[in-house]
């Protein structure tokens, strides 16, 4: 019985230290998956990058067919020539800077670096032929190294341009989503006269021996079912002597009746749902109790 202490004061001992050893073991992984996440997105640079060199070699060639041409006869081909020069210059330039932010990330790693290290200086070797190709075919041709420079600040630019371009249209389309969607909504309800007086969606006009049913102007669609309107064109209805509230044309719609029950309404059918919609997006149906 005495030992009873001294035995669980160690068991609270070991389980803290398992705690601390858990909670150290958490932190160390979540150390490596952060690495793991900065080494995937490395590779994934010089990947892109992989592929703009291999698109630099497949242009380069098509130079080199061009020029086959007679470009010192032709001035249409030398254009030709000349723009994808301009082209080239400008993968060359955004490659050579993605490669220069990368090594300034390779150092901070550790065993990956000598690895990732060792695919940059590859990668810069095929940068460098590549280069030393165009300048020995700029200068065969007579073309003038500042002339691509500025084609490929225009490329450049162009570029750009496209991007935001591209951007804008796509705001563009999501904002004509946006817009469709909201054109294909509708609202309806059904519901006996005390349950929409209640609800602030109708209430009674008129003299004093005939009133009829009208709807407010305060609408909350809370209070209302949300359709897509170009979708559904049948409301169920199972109440009796159902009439529309709100307003539209008599020959656009019709209600069906049950046939053991002249006054049990079953549905509504939307017939022309263009027609039907095209004086108010709110389908108010009053029944009986």
């Amino acid at each position: 019985m005495a030992a009873l202490p001294l035995i669980f004061a160690s068991c609270a001992g070991n389980e803290a230290k398992l705690n601390a050893a858990n909670e150290r073991a958490d932190s160390l992984q979540s150390v490596i998956d952060q690495k793991d996440g900065e080494i995937d997105a490395l590779f994934e640079v010089l990947s892109d990058i992989e592929n703009d060199l291999t698109e630099i070699s497949s242009r380069y060639s098509k130079v080199a067919s061009l020029r086959q041409q007679h470009p010192e006869r032709n001035a249409n081909v030398k254009g030709q020539i000349t723009d994808q020069l301009a082209v080239i210059e400008n993968m060359m330039s955004q490659n050579k800077a993605k490669i220069a932010s990368l090594n300034s990330k390779i150092s901070s790693l550790g065993a990956e670096n000598s690895k990732l290290q060792s695919f940059v200086e590859s990668l810069n070797a095929r940068i460098e032929e590549q280069e030393n190709q165009i300048n020995t075919l700029t200068n065969e041709l007579s073309i003038s190294k500042e002339t691509i420079r500025k084609l490929s600040g225009n490329v450049s630019e162009l570029t750009q341009s496209n991007q935001e371009k591209d951007a804008t249209i796509a705001k563009q389309a999501e904002e004509m989503a946006y817009l469709a969607d909201q054109s294909h909504k509708a609202y309806y309800v059904v519901g006996n006269y005390d349950v929409l007086k209640e609800k602030g969606i109708v209430n009674k006009e008129g003299g004093l021996l005939f009133k009829s049913q009208k709807a407010t102007n305060n609408v909350n669609v809370k209070n209302f079912n949300l359709i897509d309107k170009t979708k559904v064109t049948t409301i169920d209805i199972n109440l009796r002597k159902a009439r529309l509230v709100s307003n539209h044309p008599k020959d656009s719609y019709e209600i069906v009746y049950d046939e053991a029950d002249s006054k049990l309404a079953k549905q509504l059918i939307i017939k022309d749902v263009a027609k039907f919609w095209s004086t108010t997006d709110f389908l108010i149906i009053s029944t009986k109790r």
